[in-house]
This record gives C-alpha cells, sequence and structure tokens, in this order.
C-alpha cells in the first residue's frame, strides 16, 4: 500500500503543490501570465479529462500541470526531468546576478581586521617568518583567526615583495 495518494498533477504532497504555487507568485509578471493563459486555455479546450476528479477541481489541477510544464520541477529536487533552454537562461541570468552582487558586497570583517593590521605582516614577513607562523601569531596573539593561504592570497594580491608597489589597498 502507498504511503501517498497519487494526484493528478504528478505533485503528491500538499507540501509540493504549496511549494509550485509560491515558485508561481515569484515568478515574473509576464511569465505568471503566460501560466495562467494557459492553464485557462487547457480548461475551455476541456483537453483535461482526468477520471475520478470534480469540474470543481479541474481549474487547480490544470493550473498545476501548467506550472510544471513551464519548468518548476526542472532543476531541483526531480533527477528524471532535464531543463529546456529556457529554463537554463533564467539561471544564467541568476548566476550573473549573482556575481555582480559578490563584486559589490562590502569586504568580509576579517579582511577588514587584517588589513587593519597589513603593516604587521609586512614586518613578520620581512623578519623571515612564514604565512603559518603569521597567521599562528594573529590567532594566538591578536584573536584573529586567519588562515595561512588567505595571508598569501592577500600578499599576492598586493604583489608579494613590493614587486607590484602597492601597500594596501
Amino acid at each position: 500500500m502507498a504511503k501517498l495518494a497519487a494526484h493528478p498533477s504528478g505533485l503528491h504532497t500538499a507540501k509540493e503543490r504549496e511549494r509550485a504555487l509560491r515558485w508561481l507568485a515569484g515568478l515574473a509578471e509576464a511569465d505568471r501570465a503566460r501560466i495562467l493563459a494557459s492553464a485557462a486555455q487547457a480548461i475551455t479546450a476541456a483537453s483535461i479529462r482526468l477520471p475520478g476528479v470534480d469540474a470543481d477541481n479541474i481549474p487547480y489541477i490544470s493550473l498545476l500541470l501548467e506550472i510544471r510544464r513551464f519548468g518548476f520541477d526542472a532543476i531541483r529536487r526531480r533527477g528524471y526531468r532535464a531543463a529546456g533552454p529556457e529554463q537554463f537562461a533564467d539561471f544564467q541570468r541568476v548566476r550573473e546576478s549573482r556575481a555582480n552582487n559578490l563584486v559589490r558586497e562590502r569586504p568580509s570583517p576579517l579582511r577588514e581586521k587584517v588589513l587593519l593590521r597589513w603593516a604587521m605582516v609586512q614586518e613578520l614577513h620581512s623578519q623571515g617568518l612564514g604565512f603559518r607562523l603569521i597567521a599562528r601569531y594573529f590567532s594566538q596573539q591578536l584573536r584573529i583567526p586567519v588562515s595561512p593561504s588567505y595571508l598569501r592570497k592577500l600578499w599576492q594580491a598586493f604583489g608579494q615583495d613590493g614587486a607590484d608597489g602597492r601597500d594596501m589597498p
């Protein structure tokens, strides 16, 4: 005996149907209008004839079917559906937006703490200490947990051994 009753839309749990409707609400107005128009056409064309479904539930089920057809579960949660080029383009815009947000974000608090003491890093490194020892000094004496690789990354970004001529950002 199955735990879940099969739903005609293919979204078998109430939680999945709730996520689908929330996903619809988060779409752009044009996409939302397109999905609603497709669902209305499916109802008026009487293309949905499901056995055992009340006539009152047909608009709801057709809306859920159109949401799935548009690509609600094409990327997440379902391994057997592949995203079409339309969904891939949507996610490409999301990736570009996230990359732009990373560029505009303020520097991390750790970076600010390290840069406030950058002269100390330069002095310790000029005395022959490696980045592991400098990182240990920062964590034990200054209570700033920083990794040696992060110090090395900053050192290279600001021109190692003064080759670039930059001191601080």
